[in-house]
């Protein structure tokens, strides 16, 4: 009995698609979590020093584990062209990203960006070949449909029209940057592993916001209790194991369908209003929601 439980096991971990959505949907989740943690210290402490804070406490929190890899000043030299753009786009993403929530509204907002994974696969099949079965091209498309339908509420037949807001504009611009992002994030951890392929990108990023706080006149230190530094060291912690496990899944599977999983990042939004807000769900929520857990279960059956 317990050989064939480990052969079950081993099947399905074996799986490419499987493993990738997994490792997506765990992503999603964990950087759905941070970003909405983000959002209230970006109102109380200013967009650049959240910004800047969460990079610095995300390298502290993971440096020790740097000192076990043997490769990292190797890494740098040969793969540093990446590794500083991919910090570049780290840096533009989060500016742009969070000041589309901040603007809002976040239930448009979030599932809007979730398209993100339609650029990032389009980019994955243009230049690294992953090629899609016409089934699993349907089914990713109802993930998708699904991730949509929660934007839309019923009796707003002016939704579309009063929703094209300044928010959404940016969060038009930050599902392209977004979809451009975790792919390189993908490419760059097949290059060089998870681990070395986020970390110095998250540190690069910090030299473009220690330049942009002093400007904007955001002292970092300002503003900053107990309550506030705990919150901060959450999101740090919770967003750069996002990446992680963002970037495993890529090294491990295909960066397709690890973007497919993270198409999940809408439902952590609607669930923190049911539970925190005690905001109730409309039926377009919960197709939409049925849909893109239902179908991201069919795809990794395929």
């Amino acid at each position: 009995m317990d050989y064939q439980l480990g052969d079950v096991i081993s099947v399905v971990f074996d799986n490419t698609i499987v493993l990738s959505i997994v490792f997506g949907v765990l992503s999603a989740t964990s950087i759905g979590i941070a970003d909405l943690i983000t959002i209230g210290l970006a109102r109380k402490i200013g967009l650049i020093s959240t910004g800047l804070w969460e990079k610095l406490l995300a390298v502290v929190i993971v440096t020790p584990y740097f000192f076990f890899t043997s490769s990292g000043s190797e890494i740098i030299f040969e793969h540093w062209h990446l590794l500083v753009l991919l910090g570049f786009v780290n840096l533009i993403t989060y500016l742009v990203l969070i000041r589309s929530l901040q603007i809002g509204p976040v239930s448009v907002i979030a599932p809007l960006t979730t398209v993100f994974s339609i650029v990032s696969l389009g980019l994955a099949y243009l230049f690294l070949d992953e090629r899609l079965t016409y089934s699993q091209v349907i089914v990713i498309g109802v993930v998708l449909i699904g991730a949509a339908v929660t934007v839309f509420k019923p009796g707003k037949s002016n939704s579309v029209s009063s929703s094209l807001t300044t928010g959404v504009l940016l969060g038009l611009l930050a599902t392209l940057i977004i979809g451009s992002q975790f792919f390189l994030q993908g490419v760059v951890s097949k290059e060089v592993g998870w681990f070395l392929g986020v970390y110095f990108p998250i540190m690069f990023s910090i030299f473009g916001f220690i330049p942009i706080s002093f400007y904007k006149g955001e002292i970092p230190w300002q503003q900053l209790n107990f309550r506030i530094f705990s919150l901060l060291l959450l999101t740090s912690s919770l967003k750069i194991g996002g990446f992680f496990l963002f970037a495993r899944g890529a090294e491990l599977g295909s960066i397709g369908m690890v973007s497919v999983g993270t198409t999940a990042y809408p439902v952590i939004p609607i669930i923190a209003g049911v539970l925190l807000f005690k905001e109730r769900l409309v039926y377009t929520q919960v197709i939409g929601i049925s849909l893109l857990l239902g179908s991201m279960a069919v795809l990794a059956a395929t």
